[in-house]
């Protein structure tokens, strides 16, 4: 790009800064009568038990749809990244999607059954409790959020996690309980349902297809997707107008997050190099490595596992076992059949709340891939010790889950405003996370490693 090619580039977004900025301030425009009054003539319920059924016969794998758990992944895929949903989604045949499923508050004597929209569950494993909701009103949340059993069966004996999304009208208010992720139907329509059928619709039944853009039409008429304030009006124009300047930044951040996703792992061996007196180089087999010396213990040999896209791992030699021979590993089994433990950091799933938010979250997992039963073991041995890891925990910024697949999670700032480039203030939140659950807790790391090789001992 030319000087004067960047120069006109600056230009460009300064305008539509300014443009935006212009809109955004305008008062909103009153609802018309009809938008008010419309729900109050019974189609608010009508609208609900629709969309209930339809979208449970389109996410359930065993349904005859022809899409198998392709809607179902795409569905999970564009979960808010409020939902935490922390659950592996390459396997997702044994997923149940019930509808109008009996929940109860057994500790409240008082307190009588509610029915949520939707479930979709894998027994002993997770669920994920939505409610649809298109009026004004909010019922409900609050005491899904305190209920001890889902259709009969006991919260807690979910052992990997619990997840509850609430799908409300735009300019609609949110879920009153916390323990609920918002999203609104125009979010799913956009991101979710628009992509899908752009991808694939041509994949499946006929009937299929259109149930799908009936579903799209429908809630896009619900809801009333298809009038378009003046403000919105203004918003288009703006990006029209502006279409090759913001394709263009686009285009070049996308690249160099993809870039990122592959190169961190030595951004950040260098930064702890060369900060951390305990901490050298190291020449990794397949990434970037580095060695963590440890007063009257071996040194600690840490990899860092940069392969791009979504997931990123971060792990001691050692965390990762083949699952029949036991040798240790620095990436994936050839043939994917291996024991693991580690750190990770998500680029895919929270890359909003990186770039919008500058928070970088950094967890420590038993992976998903791992045998059921070898989970199950470890999670035990973790849990069987809880006390100690929050006891060495509490000096960092990890926080115990009591989930069965990511144990620890810890958020860190990305320090984005003291960096002239974004990718290194990323690296500089990684710094600090390594810095926090590694360098200065080496009992942690020890007691990770310990109860790793016990559940091994175990499984085997």
């Amino acid at each position: 790009m030319t000087n004067n090619d960047d120069s006109g580039l600056t230009a460009d977004l300064q305008t539509l800064d300014r443009e935006w900025r212009s809109i955004i301030s305008s008062p909103a425009e009153p609802r018309s009568t009809m938008n008010v009054i419309e729900y109050g003539l019974g189609e608010q319920r009508r609208a609900e038990v629709y969309v209930n059924r339809l979208m449970r016969y389109l996410l359930d794998p065993a349904e005859p749809h022809g899409m198998g758990t392709d809607f179902l992944y795409a569905f999970l895929q564009g979960l808010p990244a409020t939902t935490e949903f922390d659950e592996d989604t390459l396997e997702l045949s044994d997923v149940r999607v019930k509808e109008q499923v009996p929940i109860d508050d057994r500790e409240d004597p008082d307190a009588s059954t509610g029915y949520a929209d939707l479930v979709l569950d894998i027994p002993n494993e997770w669920f994920l409790l939505v409610e649809l909701k298109f009026s004004a009103k909010e019922t409900g949340t609050e005491f899904y959020s305190r209920a001890t059993h889902v259709d009969g069966v006991a919260v807690r004996d979910y052992g990997s996690g619990q997840y509850y999304l609430f799908l409300h009208q735009h300019d609609g208010p949110q879920a009153s309980s916390d323990t609920f992720a918002n999203q609104s139907w125009r979010t799913f329509v956009s991101e979710v349902l628009d992509d899908f059928l752009t991808e694939n619709a041509l994949r499946y039944p006929q009937r299929t297809t259109t149930q799908l853009h009936d579903l799209r039409d429908d809630l896009q008429s619900i809801t009333n997707m298809t009038t378009h304030s003046a403000a919105d009006q203004e918003k288009i124009a703006l990006y029209l107008e502006h279409i090759d300047a913001i394709e263009d930044v686009q285009a070049a951040f996308d690249d160099a997050w993809e870039s990122y996703a592959t190169g961190w792992g030595r951004d950040v061996a260098q930064q702890l190099t060369d900060t951390e007196p305990e901490v050298n180089r190291l020449d990794g087999e397949y990434f970037p490595e580095v060695s963590v010396s440890r007063p009257d213990r071996d040194d600690e040999r840490w990899i860092l596992r940069a392969n791009g896209g979504d997931w990123q791992h971060v792990f001691k030699y050692g965390w990762y076992r083949h699952e029949t021979s036991l040798e240790k590993l620095a990436d994936r089994a050839e043939d994917s059949n291996d024991l693991r433990i580690g750190f990770y950091h998500r680029m895919g799933r929270n890359r909003d709340l990186a770039t919008r938010d500058h928070k970088l979250k950094f967890s420590f997992r038993n992976m998903g891939s791992n045998p059921a039963v070898f989970r199950d073991i470890y999670a035990e041995e973790f849990y069987d010790r809880r006390n100690e890891f929050e006891e060495l925990l509490a000096d960092t910024a990890g926080l115990v889950t009591g989930n069965k697949l990511t144990l620890i999670e810890a958020t860190y700032d990305i320090p984005a405003d003291s960096h002239e480039d974004y990718f290194d203030a990323y690296t500089a939140a990684l710094h600090e996370a390594f810095v926090d659950l590694v360098c200065t807790e080496r009992d942690l790391i020890q007691l990770m490693g310990a109860t790793f090789e016990r559940a091994v001992a175990k499984y085997q």
